[in-house]
This record gives C-alpha cells, structure tokens and sequence, in this order.
C-alpha cells in the first residue's frame, strides 16, 4: 500500500491557538516516516479593518522555517504554507501578505463570519443551525469564487462546532448550495482538502466526509491534498490511511503537492 507521507495542513506556536515549537512536530514526522510537511500558520483576516495580523507575525514564522529547514535538512522537506480564513473579507491584505512572502501553499478556510469565530457561535436550536450553515455556505462560495489559495481547507468544518453541541450536520443536505461551490473549486483548478482532524474530534469523520469527496469528484474535482491539522505533534500525520482509503473510493488516484504554487501529483493507489 502507498502511504502519504506528505502532511500538507499542521500549526506551531506561531500560530495563536497552537503551543507546539516547530521543531517538535518536525521529529514527530521523522518518527512517523513522513517526508514532507507544510506549516499552514493561522492568517486570519477580519471586515472592515477590524485588526489584522501584522507582517511580522509572518516573517517570524520564516524565520523558523529557515531553523528547521537547516536543522532537519536531507530528513524532511519543508514547504512554505499558509492558511488564509476567510480572505474574500478583506482582499488588500490578503494581496498584501502573498505578494510580501514566497509561500509554495495556500490553504483558503473559513473559521469566522462577522468577525466570529464559528467555535463561538450559539447552536441553540434547529432555526440557529440553520442559519449558521447558510452563512457558511455564503461564505465559502465568496471565498472559492474569489480568492486567491490552492486548497479549500476543511470545507463542512461547522460540522465540528454543530457536533459539539449534540448537533450532527452534514453539508451535502445542502446540496443546492454547496455543489456550485464544488464546481467552481473545480473550475478553477484548485484542490479540496481532506482534513483528518474531524476524526479525533467531536464529528468522529473526517473533514469532508466521503459523500462530499464524491460530489467533488462528479464535479470534475482532480486535485486533493491531504492534513491533520495537528496543533500537537502526535497529532502529525494523523489518519492519513483512512484520508487515503477515502480519496480511493471517491475515485482519485493521486493526492497533490505543492512548489512554489504549482500542484504535483503524486500516486496513491498500488
């Protein structure tokens, strides 16, 4: 079996929500038999210049890469990554930080809407959920209509925050709203991800789950790439077979990989 061995969505301490030194999570991939990682730092942007993330929080996250790209050197190769959330919100700074750093991935999410973070927001009822979903979805059509990343990074991800009110919510219900998000994603050459973290948290599946693999797939979808979203370094590499057994059977043959922006990709059936 070929396994992944490319980890294409994890944090460290440079981002606000992760304790974790890059370099731990560099040793738990050595460990683990990956080859490959991206640290995909938070780059969150808010609406009407609510505040932003200052160019120095970038640069201090090439400065590490630069670290561990010398210390790790012939034993694992580092790519340059970031993770935009919600970029559509405010398109200057977005411009502002690509145009600024060489980065060879771009993962486009939404954790936020209204300037709130979706972890935050009340799943009170069926009305509330429902409107929340909707939002989502307006969300992420702007984003993938519009913005300027590789991959589209846990796409159902308000299925963890609904699951952990009690709540299970799965966006190919929605299909009238999500599939023109799948064929615009797939119009414009850029991937899905699958984000295996769901399986270690409350929705127990990963991010997305296998229907919407499929609607992505029937959609003319190609590319695929493939994280954990670890903020811990055991969490590096997490899951990956079952990310892979997942593509397979959604009908995808290869995962993508990243240079300078360009996808490569790589084999994953035998």
């Amino acid at each position: 079996m070929k396994k992944i061995t490319a980890d294409y969505h994890l944090h460290s301490d440079v981002s606000p929500d992760c304790k974790t030194p890059m370099e731990e999570s560099c040793e738990a991939a050595i460990q683990k038999g990956l080859t490959e990682l991206v640290f995909t730092e938070h780059m969150e942007l808010f609406s009407a210049n609510f505040k932003r993330y200052p160019v120095e929080y970038m640069q201090q996250y090439f400065d590490n890469l630069a670290r561990c790209r010398e210390k790790f050197a012939g034993k694992l190769i580092l790519k340059a990554g970031v993770e935009m959330g919600q970029g559509q919100v405010d398109r200057e700074w977005e411009k502002t930080i690509i145009d600024l750093f060489p980065f060879d991935f771009i993962i486009g999410s939404v954790h936020k809407m209204d300037n709130v973070d979706m972890g935050k927001m009340a799943f009170e009822d069926e009305a509330q959920t429902q409107k929340i979903i909707r939002q989502n979805l307006e969300y992420l059509w702007e984003l993938v209509d519009t913005c300027d990343f590789d991959s589209l990074g846990h796409v159902d991800l308000v299925k963890r925050y609904a699951a952990n009110h009690g709540i299970k919510v799965d966006l190919a219900d929605y299909p009238d709203l999500l599939a023109p998000i799948l064929h615009r994603l797939a119009e414009r050459g850029k991937a899905l991800e699958i984000n295996t973290s769901g399986i270690r948290q409350s929705p127990k599946e990963a991010l997305p789950s296998i229907k919407i693999l499929k609607m992505f797939k029937e959609a003319g979808g190609r590319y695929l790439t493939v994280g954990s979203d670890a903020h811990l370094a055991q969490d590096v590499g997490a899951d990956f077979d079952t990310a892979r057994d997942m593509a397979l059977e959604a009908g995808f043959r290869h995962i993508a990989l990243y240079e300078q922006r360009k996808p490569i990709l790589v084999a994953i059936d035998e």
